[in-house]
């Protein structure tokens, strides 16, 4: 009888398991990554970070796992931070197409990625007033 619990138990217990929920995203070394570039905000530990996120996205697709929230946000600021414009809208539109609520923060980073490479109405010279200073 006591054999019959144990056997019971164990079936009971391999089957519980085999329902685990699968896992919904790939998070890699995010973590720790995230927390070596904060703590020590160096050029080798931003770009230890970015080559995390971008695994995380190629692990993401490899494993048809979605890309978790804020990954392309992230790495989009990393790419804005690096003066790459082009692929940092790249990366905050992605964002917005997974995940819609994040629309109005993807678009306000897309208009000052935008933006920054265009020169500021202060940095622009006015010809008028240069004209009347030399006379």
């Amino acid at each position: 009888m006591n054999n019959l619990k144990i056997a019971v138990l164990i079936v009971l217990a391999v089957f519980l398991s085999a329902c685990a929920p699968k896992q919904m995203y790939y998070w890699g070394n995010y973590s720790q990554s995230l927390y070596d570039a904060k703590k020590n905000p160096t050029e080798q530990s931003i770009l230890t970070h970015q080559q995390s996120l971008e695994n995380i996205i190629q692990e993401s697709q490899k494993n048809n796992l979605r890309v978790p929230p804020g990954v392309y946000a992230e790495l989009g600021y990393v790419y804005f931070r690096q003066n790459k414009k082009a692929l940092a809208i790249q990366n905050f539109n992605m964002e917005r197409r997974l995940y819609p609520e994040s629309a109005l923060l993807m678009d306000r980073l897309v208009n000052a990625s935008e933006l920054a490479d265009k020169p500021k109405p202060s940095e622009s010279i006015d010809l008028k007033n240069l004209n009347d200073k030399n006379k």
